[in-house]
């Protein structure tokens, strides 16, 4: 754009110089400077609509949180022994037991492993797999790499252990940008621009994974601004919630409904090491896959939410997290980005989630002091550690019994029998992860299901193949899958009949993609019309009984009225029309790039054809027409030190059934002739 505009400009200058000869020479390179200026200008207008990956910093800039621009990090554990106490730095809370995954969602996530021969490598994280198994590098990344508990292992066979795990900032917030910083924006920035692939989330119960086609546009709802600082960094405004377009292209703005707000109290409190906390149930899924930012808003004793105190932003991981049952957990830790506790947090509050594609979800509330965490240490020989204790004791002898239960309730009793464990090997304790330790095990041991199959049947239809699978029928695992082809055509024997006096029927005959008949105890076919004897259009249904296809498909067929009485007529006789002779060719005066080609003419023929090639067999041939009325032709533009064969053939022009047919002569022998050299 901005080449064709200055370019347009010149040319205008330039017109203007030709027409006023007078005018002196300074003043048209003052004109022609006004016109650059102006198209230069004109780019500067443009703005350029994408997503762009921001640091936590960078992204609650400009929106009036507390503290906003800090990025210290901090060496004081929390009371869940975690060291998120720093300001708006990445985030190191995800640990290798669970919660990778869940903690980057939305997050430039990078891991840090290394080898056993002390190589070390950096893994970046743009989504997970549906089972969490597996993570991938990029949009494009096809392949992935194999994760286990904090054994990293490489496409190339390499395995890693994870040494840290950094959720660095949000991967996808609209933005807007001059068109003529797009570049600059790039080299310190991801940028995903209209067109390209959004992908994310995860699979598990209610949590979801997405993939999506970026759509931003000045309308984007939650959209920022970008602008270039003289020293070429950008900063970036607040979110602008004016637009009523979702960023997403063929999905409309999304409003969260079906949300159950439950703001924990008591000991729950402070088991991650919040000061307050607010679980979102319900439908809570597709919500917590596209979640991006959570923002506190405290009133004091302001019932009616006027006029705020203070503002805070959270880091998701840091203070936020999601979990298969619980919902999506929300929590304000004190730290560099949080400065109340105790008494001083008790009052009014508002909760702001933001997410791709939606609508900001707002939920108000009151917080008494029993909803403030109190960081209870409790000694070793307390009850709640005791208790703790006895539920490890009823756990240990299913440690040994892994063969007896289905595979993911065991991983996850595993996964809780050593998050317990590491609750009890810290010199403090605090009392809310010791009771949540002991709450969550429990559950685990009640979850543990021994494997009981049945044959599950999911039907094959004209689009998709199906399985009869062998499944678990407590925990979902499929041990055994035997593939169901899909439908791949229903054909009726005849499409056409005539009148006869009696009905007409075609019979159907169905295949799978593997070319084998499908039974006809799979499907019944019904006529539209029983007696359809006479002539005109008829339907007949086939319908897939479910048990092995579901499918339905229409098709018709006709009957043609009974002919009247006809008259033989005698066909007219068979028109014989005799080829041309074989055509006589001589090859001559071969040149770099040209052969001459005569023949002798055959009287009455319509034309002659030329074929040649350097293959003797003549693939790749080239074919020319000549007239009648030659009996030579150069070709031309051939390539130079070139072998080439050379035949000759014509045609008569006769009519068969009023219809032009051309009848050829037999090819001459071929004739052989290289160019020359130089």
């Amino acid at each position: 754009m901005r080449k064709r505009l200055i370019g347009k400009a010149f040319a205008i200058a330039m017109s203007g110089a030709m027409v006023l000869t007078a005018t002196p020479v300074t003043a048209n390179i003052f004109h022609v400077a006004h016109i650059v200026k102006a198209a230069n200008d004109a780019q500067q207008d443009e703005w350029t609509y994408c997503y762009v990956g921001l640091t936590w910093a960078e992204y609650w800039a400009n929106e009036g949180v507390y503290n906003a621009n800090d990025t210290s990090s901090s060496d004081v554990e929390d009371s869940h022994y975690e060291k998120d106490k720093g300001g708006y730095d990445v985030v190191t809370r995800a640990t290798t037991n669970h919660g990778l995954h869940r903690g980057s969602f939305q997050g430039n996530a990078v891991i840090e492993a290394k080898a056993s021969d002390g190589t070390t490598k950096e893994f970046s994280v743009s989504y997970w797999s549906k089972d969490g198994k597996k993570f991938y590098q990029s949009s494009t990344d096809a392949t992935g790499v194999s994760y286990t508990k904090g054994t990293i292992t490489d496409t190339d066979g390499t395995q890693y252990k994870l040494t840290s795990y950094e959720v660095k900032g949000i991967k996808y917030v609209p933005v807007k940008v001059k068109t003529a910083d797009l570049n600059a924006l790039k080299e310190n920035h991801t940028v995903v621009e209209n067109g390209e692939t959004l992908v994310g989330g995860y699979g598990e119960n209610q949590l979801k994974s997405y993939q999506k086609t970026a759509n931003v546009t000045a309308n984007t709802y939650g959209l920022k601004t970008a602008t270039k600082q003289k020293n070429g960094s950008f900063t970036f405004s607040a979110r602008s919630n004016e637009g009523t377009e979702s960023g997403v292209k063929d999905e409309a703005l999304k409003e969260a409904t079906g949300i159950t707000p439950n703001l924990r109290s008591g000991d729950v409190v402070g088991s991650y090491g919040e000061t307050l906390r607010l679980d979102l149930n319900g439908d809570y899924g597709d919500l917590g896959a596209n979640l991006q930012s959570v923002k506190w808003t405290f009133y004091g004793n302001d019932s009616t939410y006027t006029t705020p105190v203070k503002t805070y932003g959270t880091k998701f991981a840091a203070d936020n997290w999601m979990h298969k049952s619980m919902g999506i957990q929300l929590g304000l830790t004190e730290s560099a980005r949080f400065d109340l506790s105790g008494d001083a947090a008790v009052g009014y509050w508002s909760v702001t989630v933001s997410a791709l594609g939606y609508k900001d979800y707002t939920y108000k509330f009151h917080a008494d002091k029993e909803n403030i965490a109190q960081h209870v240490v409790i000694a070793s020989d307390s009850d709640e550690v005791k208790a703790l204790q006895s539920t490890m004791e009823t756990a240990a002898p299913y440690l040994e019994k892994e063969t007896e239960y289905c595979a993911k309730p065991y991983s996850d009793f595993k996964t809780e029998y050593k998050e317990a464990q590491d609750a009890l090997k810290h010199d403090t304790l605090y009392k809310a992860n010791i009771l949540e330790a002991n709450t969550h095990l429990s559950n685990a041991i009640e979850s543990l299901t021994k494997p009981e199959y049945k044959e599950v049947v999911k039907a094959a239809t004209l689009e998709k193949d199906g399985s009869i699978d062998d499944t678990c029928v407590n925990c979902g695992d499929v041990r055994k899958s035997t593939p169901i082809a899909k439908i791949a055509s229903i054909d009726l024997d005849k499409t056409s009949f005539t009148e006869n006096g009696q009905a007409q029927k075609p019979s159907v005959t169905v295949k799978d993609s593997t070319g084998a008949v499908i039974s006809a105890d799979n499907y019944t076919v019904s006529y539209s019309d029983a007696n359809s004897t006479k002539a005109g259009t008829y339907k007949v249904t086939v319908k897939f009984n479910g048990k092995k296809y579901t499918s339905t498909k229409e098709l018709s067929y006709t009957i043609s009225a009974k002919p009247a009485a006809t008259t033989t007529v005698k066909a007219p006789a068979k028109t014989t029309v005799k080829a041309p002779a074989k055509t006589t060719v001589k090859l001559s005066k071969a040149k770099k790039t040209s052969i001459k080609v005569s023949w002798k003419k055959i009287s009455g023929v319509a034309a002659y054809q030329i074929q040649y090639s350097t293959s003797k067999n003549f693939k790749k041939a080239k074919t020319v027409k000549v007239s009648a009325k030659s009996a030579s032709k150069v070709l031309k533009k051939l390539k130079k030190n070139k072998k080439y064969y050379v035949r000759v053939r014509s045609y008569k022009v006769t009519k068969v059934n009023n219809k032009s047919k051309n009848v050829y002569s037999a090819w001459s022998a071929k004739k052989a002739l290289k160019t020359k050299k130089k």
